[in-house]
């Protein structure tokens, strides 16, 4: 992910190019690459997929933070969380109808806990402040 959130912030002109930090980025990204060969099975609808999420993730950090430091807005993160979470919420909620509906039933809900589902929910929006934050 890190040299598609650098490639992305390059070609949306937020910082310019910079080969140190792309050099180390692909030390690490090689670096798991061998440590994952051979403890991988290769699905290719997989590999789509997270490519994709990588690349949106990527834009959206990429697009928060021009949007956060870009003179003419003057959001602080908290009021772009604010602006943020229905969005990516109304996102989820469209993707779980989508992909989801037809299997999801009151005993699914159960069978992962209440408990659990609100720690995760929990855990989700602390990255999220975290990630606005962090940018």
């Amino acid at each position: 992910m890190p040299v598609v959130l650098l490639l992305v912030t390059w070609a949306m002109r937020i910082e310019p190019p910079n080969l140190k930090v792309l050099g180390n980025v692909s030390v690490i990204v090689f670096g798991v690459i061998i440590a994952s060969y051979g403890e991988i099975h290769f699905v290719l609808i997989g590999v789509i997929f997270q490519s994709f999420g990588l690349l949106f993730e990527a834009s959206r950090l990429a697009l928060v933070q021009k949007l956060l430091s870009s003179p003419e807005y003057k959001m602080d993160p908290l009021v772009s969380l604010y602006y943020f979470a229905p969005v990516c919420a109304a996102m989820n909620a469209l993707c779980c109808i989508i992909f989801e509906g037809p299997r999801l039933s009151i005993q699914a809900i159960l069978d992962a806990g209440l408990v659990m589902l609100f720690m995760n929910a929990a855990v989700a929006f602390c990255l999220n402040v975290a990630v606005v934050f962090l940018v």
